[in-house]
């Protein structure tokens, strides 16, 4: 049963629900507020360093050799260049540099655990593009960035030999092999040499992204501003006193820079070329201010954050939010040099010169950032959101496919759909329009109708055929069909955009595969055989053993429960098929008795496809119920510390479910340009859109539940907000709200989301 709305308000004084009106309001700023260390414990799997929006060097401590920084260990391994913010599987973690006193006794390559250093948080600072730690050894250590670059400060205690240690086989599964082109099984390689009195280049050739045979090729160039006096290279088991350069698995160089007290690095990177990460450090820092640096980086956060200026709220309510904005933007990555030069997904170098794409980009998370991360990135950067596109189009051009799940120039096929399509399509719906539409669309059309060896789409002939993926073929069939169909559904949104009415329709019908498997005597998305048959032994309300992974047979991390929701593009004839809103209601109403779990039959915020299940109640008539469970989530899911990210980021999905339901809305539907309302939780926001487009967003009132909705001053009874009403100029929303729900808002079929039928 549902907490009554008395109870409800009531729990509120407890857990600092909104509805409490002497709650201490904060003007914490929004640089300020942003916290990188959350997300750091609990899975979140977010790193504390330093960082600009889609920056390429991502310069962070780790703690471990999976290039993670975890909250609880108390050592660093290293300082590494790259990271990967949120991901369930490593990634990056190249080129970690540590600063160390004692000499040198053994190779860090086959044992580096002598030479991590230990720290405490207390000693420990973390702001958006800003690092700083002092380490046990009495080191003080800063970090900070621009796009392709970085520089950090090591200040060495008095009486101490200043050394540094830099690995450049630091890299996450750097010791894995793969198939190379011609079938021969290849090892991944890493260099390093020193090119001077003052500097050094190398490369590192890692990836393998969640076991993948993904693979990526990292060059860096360094100075530092005095010269080293002593140094050694390690290569695997044996360190080389007298060598200047070191190639293998494990290699690394050891520099000692004697009774110096303040030594100050540099370095640039590149997918492309050691020149390439030359010719970015020397482009965007080339003095020696650390502060300026650091100057630049806090600019450019502050000019972000105001473009979604919060007042009021509690100061934990401000720093999840901040934090959540701030883990929303970055990535995708640069992935072009400062001149444009970028790999691509042929492995050939390409040039953006003559071309209106102002960079390319890498790391898409497709599966994750599809449901609400890449929406707010076209609606406040749509310039930069367009860039990316353009870089996904140029990726299937150079390929012959959209990549699933990229990962530097190289696909990993992570997680199942065709996602990146939905990526395209939202975006463009959120106002990122200035790529090639027509030859994206060339190659959505390619995905989802060729059925010979195609990379994007496992399964399509059957999909195509029997409208399904069949269960004994995939073992998550399932899941599968309904991202797919999701896929259809985006797919059809953009083509009609386009003016394509024929692929309109033909996508428009496919998309509707997913009604294949709703079995009609039970209501659920039920895998099905090849023959028809539904797959046996299944029931819906199963729990299964989290040590399984919670998954039920036919689904990707998750349970029908969970994935039968994930059909918001057409909602009413999902709830139709269960068999009406009298069926629907309770269904959800029990499902959100939990907010976090796995193998349950129950909502989970740790996984995307529950993400907009609290809208469904906007569809069913129940916007108080969308409003009650989007705020439940907020306050009983995330919180203001190291483990307040509730599974993990994503590269930023799971904080873009608290700044969404924070502002009141949602990107419900996938490639439609329109917002499902919920509830605010700030009293005022300003987001400041491009197109000279701003959104004053107010609250009014006591509690969570909406009375009522005006805009621009006029009564506004719709649950569903098309982005054609934000208007160029001032768009003012006004929500009023109470502890008592209105349960008579929203409940007629003409102010409920449309049906995209």
């Amino acid at each position: 049963m549902r907490l009554f709305p008395v109870l409800r308000c009531g729990l509120a004084l407890l857990s600092m629900l909104p509805c409490v009106s002497t709650m201490a309001q904060s003007t914490l700023a929004g640089y300020d507020a942003a916290d990188p260390m959350i997300g750091t414990a609990g899975g979140g799997n977010t790193f504390p360093g330093a960082s600009l929006p889609f920056g390429m060097m991502q310069w962070s401590p780790d703690t471990n050799k999976d290039a993670w920084y975890v909250y609880g260990d108390k050592q660093i391994r290293g300082f590494s260049l790259t990271h990967l913010s949120g991901a369930g599987c490593p990634l990056y973690g190249d080129f970690a540099v540590l600063p160390a006193t004692a000499t040198l006794s053994g190779s860090p390559g086959s044992d580096f655990a002598p030479y991590a250093a230990a720290f405490d948080h207390s000693k420990e600072e973390a702001h958006p593009g800003y690092y700083a730690v002092t380490l046990a050894n009495g080191v003080r250590v800063e970090i900070t960035v621009s796009e392709r670059s970085g520089i950090a400060r090591f200040i060495f205690p008095q009486g101490t030999a200043a050394r540094l240690l830099v690995n450049a086989g630091s890299s996450a599964d750097a010791l894995a092999d793969r198939p190379g082109s011609n079938g021969i099984v290849e090892s991944d390689e890493n260099k390093i040499a020193l090119t001077a009195p003052m500097s050094f280049a190398g490369s590192s050739t890692a990836g393998h992204f969640c076991s993948s045979n993904s693979h990526y090729t990292i060059y860096v160039a360094g100075s530092f501003n005095k010269p080293y006096k002593t140094t050694a290279m390690w290569q695997d088991d044996a360190v080389v006193s007298d060598a200047k350069s070191a190639k293998g698995k494990h290699t690394g160089a050891w520099i000692d820079f004697g009774s110096e007290r303040e030594i100050v690095l540099k370095v640039g990177v590149s997918f492309v070329s050691e020149e390439g990460a030359r010719k970015n450090l020397d482009k965007e820092i080339p003095g020696w201010s650390f502060d300026e640096v650091r100057a630049k980086a806090r600019a450019t956060w502050t000019s972000l954050f105001d473009r979604v200026a919060m007042e009021g709220g509690t100061e934990d309510q401000r720093k999840i939010f901040y934090t959540g904005v701030y883990h929303s933007f970055l990535s995708p990555n640069l992935f072009s040099d400062e001149d444009g030069q970028y790999s691509g997904f042929d492995h050939k170098a390409h040039a953006l010169a003559g071309t209106k794409q102002k960079a390319q980009y890498a790391n898409y998370s497709d599966w994750d950032i599809y449901r609400n991360t890449v929406q707010l990135q076209a609606l406040l950067y749509p310039e930069r959101a367009s860039d990316m596109m353009q870089s996904l189009v140029n990726d299937a051009v150079e390929s012959g496919w959209f990549p699933r799940w990229a990962a530097a120039n190289d696909v990993t096929y992570v997680m199942g759909g065709d996602s990146p399509v939905v990526v395209i399509a939202s975006a463009y719906a959120f106002g990122a329009r200035n790529f090639d539409t027509a030859t994206a669309l060339k190659y959505m059309v390619k995905a989802g109708t060729q059925t010979a060896d195609n990379r994007e789409r496992p399964f399509l002939a059957d999909y195509l055929k029997l409208g399904y993926v069949p269960s004994e073929k995939d073992r998550t069939a399932a899941s599968r069909t309904l991202e797919y169909a999701s896929d259809d559904f985006a797919i059809a949104q953009f083509a009609r955009d386009l003016g394509h009415e024929a692929e309109y329709q033909q996508f428009l019908k496919q998309s509707q595969n997913w009604k294949t498997l709703l079995d009609p005597s039970t209501g659920w998305i039920r895998p099905r055989l090849s023959d028809g048959t539904w797959l046996t032994g299944f029931d819906a309300e199963l729990s299964l053993p989290k040590a399984n992974g919670g998954d039920q047979q036919g689904f990707e991390e998750g349970n029908t429960y969970q994935y039968t929701f994930m059909i918001p593009f057409d909602y009413p004839a999902l709830f139709a098929a269960i068999g009406g809103e009298d069926k629907v209601i309770p269904r959800l109403d029990k499902f959100f008795l939990k907010l976090r779990c796995w193998g349950e039959p129950c909502f989970n915020i740790e996984n995307e496809p529950d993400f907009v299940t609290p809208y469904a109640y906007d569809f069913a008539g129940q916007p108080w119920k969308t409003e009650d469970a989007v705020t439940r989530i907020g306050n009983e899911t995330f919180k203001a510390a190291p483990n307040g990210i509730p599974g993990n980021d994503d590269l930023g999905a799971t904080s873009g479910v608290y700044v969404w339901n924070a502002l009141g809305f949602y990107p419900a539907v996938p490639g439609v340009g329109g917002l499902a309302l919920g509830t605010p939780i700030f009293p005022k926001a300003t987001l400041r859109l491009a197109g000279g487009r701003t959104v004053v967003i107010t609250r009014e009132g006591n509690g969570f539940y909406v009375q009522q909705v005006t805009l621009n001053g006029a009564p506004y009874a719709s649950t569903w907000l098309p982005l054609a009403k934000l208007r160029t100029g001032t768009t003012k929303f006004q929500f009023t709200t109470d502890m008592q729900p209105n349960t008579k808002r929203g409940t007629a079929v003409a102010d409920r989301p449309p049906s995209f039928r």
